[in-house]
């Protein structure tokens, strides 16, 4: 990947659905060439994109769902086996490999706390080579890999970007049954045609074009670009468990989510009560990091931190052991907790 590819992730990060002629524009370089960029990326497996349910803040009702982070100790040669085995399920949504005692960091989404635990002490436990697990409930997301940026565009070029003609401005206050079947259509891939959504749920084109305009302006989806960070440059990531007064906790999680190293930032339900994922350079950024976190949250203490050497599975998307795309298992239809993004 050159800048190009990078300013072009940026881009559709920002603008998910933007046309080739409307980035042509904004990035300088001519439609025909990013189009192709971006398939390249996406047939070499460096590049892919999701599209997936969220439940804003101000939601109260059910079903909101139940997000875990749940740690898997495993036999020793075993990891690989474990892998192949749970991947396939559409309630685990990341498989990312640890360094230290523990050998894989689960994401789970299942309907309730009780759904998960059952998961956990029955299907995982019974996983040959898992040797044991510890859940951690989480509570906020205070940022996750849909707001996380390279930062490679320029102001200029994200205003034109923000500034681009939208539709779907008037999504309703909650999805309908139709904008569940156009979030389905799109989860493996962003940039899908209406068209071809259309044809599979039996709906115009007209119809369809509408629900994806909504759907990239409500507060209950959310859409992201991913890539290969691991083969491209971030040859570091970190996570860290923080131990924070509760009554500092969102302060502290806000506040961590704004740093540009932060891919993920959520609190749990646990002494260690904030877990933070960074993408870095190189491990040797940590210790700087560390030092800023230190003096700007004096009250947050580190209780732990890992290596994460590898992603087998992101958002349903699976992952090689190099880190290229492979395939795509959707996800169940279980939102997450999110805060509202800016």
């Amino acid at each position: 990947m050159d800048e190009v590819d990078f300013a072009l992730i940026n881009a559709l990060q920002v603008s998910p659905r933007a046309s080739w002629s409307q980035l042509e524009a904004i990035l300088g370089v001519d439609a025909t060439t990013l189009s192709r960029r971006w398939a390249r990326l996406v047939e070499s497996g460096l590049a892919w994109s999701s599209c997936f349910a969220v439940t804003p803040p101000e939601q109260v009702q059910p079903p909101a769902g139940v997000v875990a982070l749940v740690e898997v100790s495993c036999v020793a040669g075993d990891r690989e086996n474990v892998i192949e085995r749970i991947a396939p399920n559409p309630s685990v949504l990341t498989i990312e490999c640890t360094s230290g005692s523990r050998e894989l960091i689960l994401t789970l989404s299942f309907n309730s706390v009780t759904d998960i635990d059952t998961y956990v002490a029955t299907e995982l436990a019974a996983v040959p080579g898992v040797l044991g697990t510890r859940t951690h409930y989480t509570r906020t997301f205070f940022k996750e890999g849909t707001s996380w940026r390279p930062g490679v565009l320029t102001p200029r070029q994200v205003r034109a970007l923000h500034a681009l003609p939208a539709t779907g401005i008037d999504a309703p206050a909650a999805p309908t049954r139709l904008h569940d079947q156009v979030i389905a259509g799109l989860a493996g891939d962003i940039r899908r045609s209406a068209t071809s959504i259309a044809d599979e749920i039996g709906k115009s084109v007209a119809t369809v074009t509408r629900a994806i305009g909504q759907i990239l302006h409500a507060p209950w989806a959310r859409t992201r670009i991913d890539f290969a960070h691991n083969l491209v440059g971030y040859n570091a990531s970190v996570m860290v468990w923080f131990s924070v007064p509760h009554h500092q906790l969102e302060t502290v999680g806000a506040g961590l989510a704004v740093l540009p190293e932060t891919r993920m930032c959520c609190s749990v339900i646990n002494s260690a009560n904030l877990a933070v994922v960074l993408w870095l350079r190189n491990l040797r950024e940590f210790d700087a990091i560390e030092a800023k976190i230190a003096r700007a949250f004096p009250s947050a203490q580190i209780a732990d931190r890992w290596m994460l050497p590898r992603f087998a599975k992101r958002i349903g998307h699976i992952l090689t052991p190099t880190g290229l795309h492979t395939d795509f298992i959707r996800p169940t239809r279980t939102p997450l907790p999110l805060q509202p993004t800016n």
